[in-house]
């Protein structure tokens, strides 16, 4: 259901794009939709179209940090960061407007958007669902969880007054606007400015995001058409429960160990059989750099939580192993082997 509505949007926001200028922008991922829904609708699919980024700008940690929003805490002698996105947003009133800026200059190319904001009200009005069992989710990644952004935002900016009487209105500001993928964390682009002079903060940024915007557009689009064409990179992790009655060296009813079966899987479902094995034991797989799909052959999307449910799928249909889904991050599939 959650691919559909995201299907869907992406039709939609095409739509109203189009409407608004009725014109086909060829910088964009996307082509420009007819006014004809119904002739979209039982069109073919345009593959392209449906694997636009979506995007989400976040405050970096740093910024939330500079203004008290963020500490590390200690449980059971593991460090954790906590981070309070609602203290942030009511101590700093110009994150909104330069959000807003960036995403208006997405949105006139025809990106999908995820609102920070809109997203954080969301959580307050329905509980991110907890992907594993018992265990408490941080804010970052509920805030993921909840609105599956393709790509990250995350905006770092700082500022000081000048000291001397005859010049302390001009600031000297610096910032920082890196693009991260959602899944896997690794940074695709950053744009980066130091020492700008002016009188408005919020100007200045703006102004020089200005210029710098289409470039970093240019990195996205390059990213993503290469995830397109090699697959989106995930992690995939088997552990067995520790009341479970199987082994993964176990011979399955298909013939081969749980573990053969499992890294045929895996093998065959992503794209080129791309996929790195780090660890094989009796009660745990472990890959990493699985290279799954973005779209299915119709061309609609395809998801990490789309090759999850199929592998669940297979391990009760063929092997009859029941599972659990225990993923946290995007970019991970967990299932937990109960049992036969």
């Amino acid at each position: 259901m959650k691919t559909c509505k995201i299907v869907f949007f992406t039709a939609v926001s095409a739509l109203i794009l189009s409407a608004c200028d009725g014109k086909s922008n060829g910088n964009s991922l996307a082509e420009g939709a007819s006014g004809d829904m119904e002739a979209y609708v039982n069109g073919d699919v345009n593959a392209i179209q449906q694997a636009l980024p979506q995007i989400m700008v976040i405050p970096a940690d740093q910024t939330l940090k500079n203004f008290s929003a963020l500490k590390e805490t200690t449980i059971d002698g593991k460090q954790f960061i906590v981070r309070d996105y609602k203290k942030y947003l009511l101590a700093d009133d110009r994150f909104p407007r330069l959000a807003s800026f960036i995403q208006d200059a997405f949105n006139k190319q025809s990106y999908p958007l995820a609102d920070f904001e809109q997203t954080l009200k969301q959580l307050d009005t329905q509980a991110a669902t907890d992907m594993a069992e018992g265990l408490q989710q941080d804010a970052k990644t509920q805030l993921l969880q909840t609105a599956q952004p393709d790509i990250i935002l995350e905006l770092n900016y700082y500022k000081s007054s000048s000291l001397t009487s005859h010049d302390y209105k001009n600031k000297n500001v610096s910032y920082t606007l890196t693009a991260l993928d959602a899944y896997t964390n690794k940074s695709i682009a950053t744009v980066t400015t130091s020492n700008i002079k002016g009188e408005s903060t919020t100007e200045i940024i703006q102004n020089d995001l200005g210029e710098k915007l289409p470039g970093l557009m240019s990195d996205i689009q390059k990213y993503f058409s290469d995830i397109l064409t090699r697959g989106r990179e995930v992690t995939v992790r088997i552990v067995v429960d520790g009341e479970s009655n199987v082994n993964l060296q176990d011979q399955s009813i298909e013939g081969d160990t749980y573990s053969d079966w499992i890294m045929d899987f895996i093998k065959a479902k992503s794209v080129k059989g791309a996929c790195k094995m780090q660890r094989n034991s009796n009660n745990e797989l472990y890959f990493v750099n699985v290279r799954i799909p973005l779209l299915q052959e119709d061309g609609t999307q395809y998801g990490v939580y789309d090759f999850t449910r199929e592998l669940q799928k297979n391990l009760r249909k063929e092997l009859g192993l029941q599972s659990t889904n225990n993923s946290q991050g995007l970019g991970e599939v967990v299932l937990t082997v109960k049992g036969i």
